[in-house]
């Protein structure tokens, strides 16, 4: 039986799927109003129902173990077009829209049913309903119960919107108070944090490896700016961020700190040599044309390095690293790797 669709059905089912529902475990709330809605209106049946984009689901059922099915079956498709957004069918099998339905024939047999829409941000998303195996009438006070318990849904569905509004906008603030906006690598706070707790772990431990930082400075990104404007300079430096994410060792940490500064930090090191190979490695693979910009624009990075002292913070080794740096720099030694003393 066909069924008819809301004129704002692509709003509706952005807000149902936004809501994170369908298919959840039962909950406590609705579990209750389904059962007072069952002791108000005197049914064996009640049930919150969501339509979905080909079917109705149950979050919270009295009477019936499931109550899936067919949008072309549901009752509650049709509540949730209502002018009113109620619908009441005391008699199924005497109504030509229903006395045919799946669900009136065969199991459940429904031959009473009567639903409120309930709503989420402006939006039909489902029902209360109540119903029986046998017809009969609703009283206006029973009904007009129904819709206020269907409103109590209502403001509940937009309560779980807004906490998931909120948790989202929460989770994308720490994100951006840890992450660079541009290449989308750690920013300068996460790196001075993940530094420290590396360097705690490795004075409590005293075993384990050590701590280096490799200070790598993108050569030539003031040419790039100036030459091909800074769209250019901001493509590249995103593909030196993703050349080095993917090179790092899975225990590293890598920031942009800065304009061109990138900062690598490496625990459980060996020794000296492995870190002068992480930067030896990181500068290697990121020395290649970056593909949308002139080919002439190779990537190249300077790298000072420095393994952690007995003692040292993190504003020193970064110090150490970042001096090392500069002496490559200015021996012109680009795509290399110089340890600090």
């Amino acid at each position: 039986m066909p069924y008819p669709v809301p004129s704002t059905e692509g709003a509706r089912m952005a807000v149902l799927e936004d809501l994170e529902i369908l298919d959840t475990p039962a909950e406590a709330l609705y579990d209750d109003v389904v059962a007072l809605a069952a002791a108000i209106c005197r049914t064996p049946i009640a049930v919150v129902n969501l339509v979905d984009a080909d079917r109705q689901w149950g979050k919270a059922l009295v009477g019936l173990p499931s109550s899936e099915a067919p949008r072309e079956q549901s009752f509650c498709a049709r509540t949730i077009v209502a002018p009113d957004g109620t619908m009441v069918v005391p008699d199924t099998l005497q109504d030509a829209t229903w006395a045919q339905n799946a669900m009136v024939l065969g199991a459940p047999h429904l031959r009473f049913y009567a639903g409120a829409a309930i709503h989420a941000d402006g939006q039909p998303v489902g029902t209360l309903c109540v119903a029986d195996s046998t017809p009969r009438e609703l009283d206006p006070q029973a009904l007009s119960a129904l819709q206020v318990l269907a409103r109590q849904v209502s403001a509940n569905l937009e309560l779980r919107l807004r906490s998931r509004e909120l948790r989202a906008a929460n989770s994308e603030l720490r994100r951006l108070a840890v992450q660079d906006p541009l290449t989308g690598l750690a920013n300068r706070t996460l790196l001075l944090d993940r530094l420290e707790l590396a360097l705690r772990v490795r004075a409590r431990a005293r075993s384990g490896g050590a701590v280096g930082v490799l200070f790598g400075d993108l050569d030539g990104l003031k040419h790039v700016n100036d030459t091909y404007g800074h769209q250019a300079g901001d493509a590249l430096l995103r593909a030196v961020g993703r050349r080095l994410a993917r090179r790092a060792r899975g225990t590293d940490t890598v920031a942009r700190i800065a304009g061109d500064e990138f900062v690598i930090v490496c625990s459980r090191l060996p020794g000296e040599a492995e870190l002068t190979a992480v930067g030896e490695r990181l500068s290697t693979g990121v020395a290649a044309p970056v593909p949308g910009l002139p080919d002439e624009i190779v990537p190249r990075l300077s790298f000072g390095a420095a393994i952690a002292r007995d003692g040292e913070d993190a504003a020193g080794i970064l110090a150490r690293a970042d001096a090392a740096m500069y002496v490559a720099k200015q021996a012109r030694r680009a795509a290399r790797v110089l340890v600090a003393d």
